[in-house]
C-alpha cells in the first residue's frame, strides 16, 4: 500500500467519482440501492488505475527525484518488485475493461485515464515536462476521465441523462483536476526546479497561480452550480451551507487558511472536503430518504473514508458547540488536570 501511495489518492480521487456516479443516478431518477454492484466495480476499477498511476509516476520520476533529493518510495524496493506490481495493475485494468467490453463508451472513458497518465509520465512523450500540455493531461487522467467513466457506468443501468449534465460534469471535473495538478506542481516547484523538470509551474509559476484562481476555479464553481440545479434536491445545498460554516469557523479561529491553488503553510484546498465528504453524504442522504436500504450504502461510504468523515464530524461538532457557547461552559465546569502551584 505504501508503494502505490494509497494514502495520497484514496479519498481525493475516489470520492469525487462516487459523487458523479450517485448524482448521475439521481438525475436519471434511478434508485441508487440496486446500483451498488456497479458502484463497487467503479471503486475497484479506479483504485487499480490510481495504483498504476502512482507506480508509473514514481518509476519514471526515479532519477529526477534522486537528483532533487526528493523522497521516492521505490528506492527501498527492487526493480523486479516494482515491475511485478505494475504488471499486476495493468492486468487488473485489462480484466475490468474486458468485463465492460459490451459498452465501448464506458471502456473508452476508463482507458482514457490509463492513456493520459502514460502520456504524462512515460518517455518519449512525458508531457509532464512540456508545460501546459502536462497539466491538461494530468487533469484529464485524474478527474475528467474517471468522472466520465462514472457517468457512463451509471447511464448503463438507467435511462440516458441530458447532454447538459455530461457537459457540466466534464467541466467541473476537468477544472477541479486542473486546480489539483497546478497545486501539486506549485508544491513541488523547488524540487522540480532543482531536478530541471520543466513542469508548467516551473516555466510559468505566476501564470499557473492566475489560471487556477481566475479561470479554473470560477468555471468549476459555475459547473457545480449547474450540477446542483439539475440534481434538484435540498440536501446537497444544505451540505454546502455546513461546509461554508466550517470554512468560516476555521478562518475566524485562524486555524487554517483556505487556498484556491497556491499552497501555503497550514492551509486547506477550498471545496475539496465538500466534494470528498459533504456532497457524497448528502447525495446518499437523498437516497436514504427515498429508500431506507440506502443506509447500508451510507454506512459503507463512511467506513471506506472513515478518517476524513470522523475528522469533519468532530470539527463540525466543535464549531456547533462554540457557536452556542456550550464549549466554553463545559471548559469552565471541567476541573483542570494540572494541580495549582503551591503558594509561597
Amino acid at each position: 500500500m505504501r508503494l502505490v501511495r494509497a494514502s495520497e489518492w484514496w479519498q481525493y480521487k475516489l470520492a469525487p467519482a462516487l459523487v458523479v456516479f450517485f448524482a448521475t443516478a439521481l438525475v436519471a431518477r434511478k434508485p441508487i440501492v440496486p446500483l451498488w454492484p456497479a458502484a463497487a466495480t467503479l471503486l475497484v476499477a479506479l483504485a487499480v488505475c490510481a495504483a498504476y498511476v502512482s507506480i508509473i509516476n514514481d518509476l519514471t520520476d526515479r532519477d529526477d527525484d534522486i537528483g532533487a533529493g526528493k523522497r521516492n518510495r521505490q528506492l527501498t524496493h527492487s526493480r523486479a518488485e516494482v515491475i511485478a506490481l505494475l504488471m499486476a495493475t495493468i492486468a487488473g485494468g485489462t480484466a475490468i475493461a474486458w468485463f465492460w467490453r459490451d459498452d465501448i463508451r464506458l471502456v473508452a472513458c476508463y482507458a482514457g485515464s490509463w492513456l493520459a497518465f502514460a502520456l504524462y509520465s512515460v518517455p518519449p512523450f512525458r508531457f509532464k515536462t512540456r508545460g501546459l500540455a502536462g497539466a491538461i493531461c494530468d487533469a484529464a487522467g485524474a478527474h475528467l476521465f474517471p468522472a466520465l467513466t462514472a457517468v457512463s457506468l451509471a447511464m448503463r443501468h438507467s435511462r440516458a441523462v441530458s447532454p447538459m449534465w455530461v457537459v457540466a460534469v466534464g467541466v467541473w471535473s476537468f477544472c477541479y483536476g486542473l486546480r489539483g495538478i497546478l497545486w501539486h506542481q506549485l508544491l513541488d516547484h523547488d524540487f522540480d526546479l532543482r531536478a530541471r523538470v520543466s513542469t508548467f509551474a516551473v516555466r510559468h509559476r505566476e501564470a499557473a497561480i492566475q489560471i487556477g484562481r481566475f479561470a479554473a476555479f470560477p468555471a468549476e464553481c459555475l459547473a457545480l452550480s449547474l450540477m446542483l440545479w439539475q440534481i434538484g434536491h435540498f440536501l446537497p445545498v444544505a451540505a454546502f451551507g455546513c461546509y461554508v460554516a466550517l470554512v468560516a469557523g476555521r478562518v475566524n479561529r485562524g486555524a487554517l487558511e483556505p487556498v484556491i491553488v497556491q499552497p501555503k503553510p497550514r492551509c486547506f484546498t477550498l471545496m475539496q472536503e465538500y466534494y470528498d465528504i459533504f456532497l457524497p453524504i448528502a447525495l446518499l442522504g437523498v437516497a436514504v430518504a427515498a429508500d431506507r436500504r440506502a443506509i447500508l450504502l451510507l454506512a459503507a461510504f463512511v467506513a471506506l473514508f472513515a478518517p476524513a468523515v470522523m475528522r469533519e464530524a468532530r470539527e463540525l461538532a466543535k464549531l456547533t458547540l462554540t457557536a452556542f457557547g456550550v464549549e466554553r461552559v463545559l471548559r469552565l465546569r471541567t476541573p483542570s488536570s494540572v494541580p495549582p502551584s503551591p503558594r509561597s
